[in-house]
């Protein structure tokens, strides 16, 4: 009997965890049409190019509607961090480790470890008007361990709402210094 509540929790657990805890929100505001063009564009700049060890790493990021008309955007509750799935490399093409937070985030974590309230989210569909820009601030620390002076590669992408082909942002590179 213990087994099988330990065994229906922890489905229950990885359930919920597959639904609300992917890299980045799958909601959609209306669904996507076949053959339909990519609406938004996902353009990443760094807030300065050069960030010393242990200060955040900071992303200016602008999504933009480049179609003829509005567009309804699936936007999480919180910063930069919970809008795109954000990939980052050092010079060696090797991805740092995830902080606490990124693993949670990017779903790398153990089950065990999971916490009910680390899986619950929020978000709204938000419209988004034809040529307008939405900016957020990203910071890649939070996501990444970026204690390691060196050149580190990010980029950005989230599904797009109407072809839900995968935009991707153009490549930052940022340094961090010692």
């Amino acid at each position: 009997m213990r087994f099988s509540l330990h065994l229906a929790a922890l489905a229950t657990a990885l359930a919920i965890a597959t639904t609300c805890c992917a890299p980045i929100s799958s909601a959609q505001c209306s669904e996507p049409r076949p053959g339909a063009k990519s609406v938004l564009e996902i353009y990443a700049s760094p807030v300065q190019h050069k960030f010393t060890l242990g200060s955040p790493v900071l992303l200016k990021v602008s999504m933009t509607n480049v179609s003829r008309h509005d567009v309804s955007v699936w936007l999480e509750k919180g910063g930069g961090e919970n809008q795109y799935e954000v990939d980052v490399r050092d010079q060696n093409k090797t991805s740092p480790a995830n902080t606490e937070y990124g693993k949670k985030r990017n779903g790398h974590v153990h089950l065990e470890t999971l916490n009910m309230k680390d899986l619950i989210g929020s978000g709204a569909c938000m419209p988004l008007r034809r040529g307008k820009t939405i900016v957020y601030e990203l910071n890649v620390s939070r996501l990444y361990d970026l204690s390691a002076p060196g050149k580190y590669y990010v980029r950005l992408q989230r599904p797009d709402p109407e072809s839900a082909a995968i935009i991707k942002s153009n490549a930052v590179r940022v340094t961090v210094t010692p």
